[in-house]
């Protein structure tokens, strides 16, 4: 149902139900008035209750009865009646006072007086004066139509001024809907309905539509991007597996072959175990990644970062010969940072590794160092750095080494590592960053949330 049909419903059920209200009251009110009308009409003729009860025998009998107001008068236990009455007979005088009674189908209204000493000293009489009401109902029922008539036809009226007022306040809300119909199947950066139609509350939807369109859109081109670079990475992916693959079967078979010796055989059977387990370390480094690509909001959570930085530097380096130092601040009593748990400790667990692996000092006598420091950084962003003094990283070749399957040396790897730490930066808003190490080779910092300025 439209808008503007509820409101012409809304006021013709308002303005009918006031109206009924106000008929009610008024018909209490005239019904009153008009009984009030007859009871003082009664009261003035109370005046005359002395004569009736003096010559109500002889005005009964006589030709006049029939052309005056009707009355009873009870005494001495007889009943005479006198003038205009019903056919039915009329309750007998009991008290003074006013009454109602019903007779020949319509109501009368009496009015009891007692009268004493007429005729004569020491009598007592109670002469009932009768008014039929039959005139003042039928006015009554006459406002009754009057009012409902003219009730009916003003709600009415209302509805359809609310109809009319309701299309017109609507026109807002309308042209919304008309905005929104004509959002196509194009560039979901392009959906958006107009800022501003004449309504706060219209307005205001507006402005949440298109909160959520952009939004939309948003996701919609990461989703996109995400989707472009994941068939670009299987295709990257492809390429890369198929050499330790090959490898793998071409010493399979060399083993399974018999034309080998023995100690050649264990020899290439070693060498297919090593091809299989790079593989398996490949296919987990692209789980992984592809996990970094599609983090969802339901992962993330408020983290003690700096006793998960330790728990992966502690992992990565228990077998390692180098000297590592972790620099954490006293974060108790301050609020944690909401991140995601698994991507930063597997972030953090690749560069470590890759310090491990790739930062060997190139002075034979130089002991390895590694530290990782856990900081705020700009803006009070989580930051995650990770120092080695080993070679460092070449200008020339920091963007590369952060690409899936770029290494930096012909050391053994997968090539995605950096690949997946920066993933996870850009998961939390964030960025890799790779400079010169104060240690003298390179550093890494991980940045877990958009830095501002």
């Amino acid at each position: 149902m439209r808008l503007a049909t509820r409101t012409g419903l809304a006021a013709f059920a308002a303005a009918f139900g006031s109206l009924l209200a106000i008929g009610a009251v008024f018909q209490g009110v005239s019904s009153r008035i008009l009984l009030d009308r007859v009871d003082d009409q009664l009261e003035a003729r109370a005046e005359t209750a002395p004569i009736l009860a003096a010559i109500a025998n002889r005005l009964a009998a006589s030709e006049l009865s029939g052309t005056v107001e009707g009355a009873q008068v009870l005494a001495d236990g007889d009943l005479t009646e006198v003038g205009l009455l019903p056919d039915e007979p009329l309750p007998a005088p009991s008290a003074p006072g006013l009454a109602t009674a019903t007779a020949d189908g319509q109501r009368w209204r009496l009015l009891t007086i007692e009268v004493r000493d007429v005729p004569r000293i020491g009598d007592e009489a109670l002469v009932q004066l009768a008014a039929p009401l039959g005139d003042t109902e039928a006015a009554t029922r006459r406002l009754r139509r009057r009012a409902l008539v003219v009730g009916l036809t003003t709600a009415l009226g209302a509805g359809l001024a609310g109809y009319l007022l309701g299309g017109r306040a609507a026109r807002p809300l309308t042209s919304l809907r008309r905005d929104a119909t004509r959002l196509d199947d194009g560039d979901p950066a392009r959906w958006r309905v107009a800022a501003a139609y004449g309504s706060v509350e219209v307005d205001e939807v507006a402005a949440a539509l298109n909160h959520s369109l952009g939004r939309l859109a948003d996701e919609t081109e990461r989703r996109g991007a995400a989707l472009e670079s994941a068939r670009a990475f299987a295709s990257s992916a492809s390429h890369e597996l198929r050499a330790p693959l090959q490898s793998a079967l071409t010493n399979l078979n060399l083993v399974t072959s018999g034309h080998l010796a023995p100690g050649e055989r264990e020899a290439a059977a070693e060498r297919a175990t090593a091809a299989v387990e790079q593989t398996a370390a490949a296919l987990a480094a692209v789980r992984s990644l592809a996990e970094a690509e599609f983090a969802d909001a339901g992962w993330f959570a408020p983290v003690d970062l700096a006793d998960l930085v330790e728990a992966a530097v502690a992992a990565e380096t228990r077998r390692a010969d180098l000297a590592v130092e972790i620099r954490a601040p006293d974060a108790e009593g301050d609020a944690q940072p909401v991140l995601w748990a698994a991507g930063v400790q597997l972030a953090v667990a690749n560069l470590v590794r890759n310090a491990v692996v790739h930062g060997h000092p190139t002075e034979p006598d130089e002991p390895a160092r590694l530290v990782v420091t856990v900081e705020a950084g700009p803006g009070g962003v989580p930051t995650v750095t990770v120092d080695d003094n080993g070679p460092g990283i070449a200008v020339a070749d920091r963007a590369r080494v952060v690409e899936r399957f770029e290494r930096g040396s012909r050391a053994p790897g997968s090539g995605l590592g950096l690949a997946i730490a920066r993933q996870v930066a850009v998961a939390h808003g964030g960025s890799l960053v790779i400079d010169d190490s104060p240690l003298g080779g390179a550093r890494l910092t991980l940045r877990l949330g958009p830095t501002s300025g």
